[in-house]
């Protein structure tokens, strides 16, 4: 029988999502690994965990969805109270549910919502959820309407770490939005129907670049053309977070 479930985990105690093995052996603790461990304990028997997408080391996650396959029943609210006991406060799995065998947590997905949290001025208490850029001025309107290049189809192959699998790096976005909460917060809403590696700390970190008047408006189209050349700034993963993800049923 299959089961889905949405998770919360504090990126920057984690190697990213995806287990990663050296030799056979675990190298580093993800969130997928430890959530297949504290799974497998709770329910006495190997759990093997599928996510909607990974994410990057130190880039936190509020509505990933995974699933898995567990042959028999579940009590569902016992079972999430175990996992969350055995996570540490580090990671939190809500709405566990049976579904359909078919489904697919990584496939079925019909969109991914991020959001990235700019602070504006120096910070103490935030600084491990967001970018402190001190206080460096930011236009931010200029921001706003450059950000507005990346909606729709286009090929991010400038704007993520390079892949030589052939797979196909063309993303649709429907979102690219700022949000002022205050003098000193910015918001980022970024929603589309999949992301590359890195691809919107690449994205954000361009509109940072443009926004303290280093690269011109224009660039984002400049690059999506083949014709920007110069170094570009990569948004730190602390100011990250994989919001929500969209299904039809879910």
């Amino acid at each position: 029988m299959r089961y889905r479930f949405r998770c919360e985990y504090l990126g920057s105690a984690f190697y990213g999502w995806q287990v990663q093995n050296e030799a056979g052996k675990q190298k580093f603790v993800t969130v997928q690994s430890a959530l297949e461990e504290a799974f497998s304990i709770a329910l006495r028997v190997p759990i093997r965990i599928v996510g909607s997408g990974r994410t990057d080391t130190g880039v936190h996650g509020r509505g990933q969805c995974a699933h898995f396959d567990y042959d028999g029943e579940l009590d569902l609210r016992k079972t999430e109270h175990s996992v969350n006991g055995l996570t540490k406060r580090l990671i939190r799995i809500r709405d566990l549910q049976p579904c359909s065998d078919d489904f697919n947590a990584r496939f079925d997905a019909v969109s991914r919502y991020y959001q990235y949290t700019l602070y504006t001025r120096p910070v103490a208490l935030m600084r491990d959820y967001g970018w402190e850029c001190g206080s460096l001025h930011l236009d931010l309107d200029l921001m706003e309407r450059e950000a507005q290049s990346f909606l729709g189809e286009h090929d991010f192959i400038d704007f993520c770490i390079p892949r030589n699998d052939g797979k196909s790096t063309l993303c649709t976005l429907t979102e690219f939005r700022l949000e002022r909460l205050n003098e000193w917060t910015v918001v980022f809403h970024i929603k589309g129907n999949r992301f590359l590696h890195r691809q919107v700390r690449a994205m954000v970190g361009t509109l940072f670049d443009v926004g303290r008047g280093r690269y011109p408006a224009g660039t984002i189209q400049s690059i999506f053309e083949k014709k920007f050349k110069g170094e570009r700034t990569w948004a730190p993963p602390q100011g990250l977070v994989l919001h929500h993800v969209e299904y039809k049923d879910y």
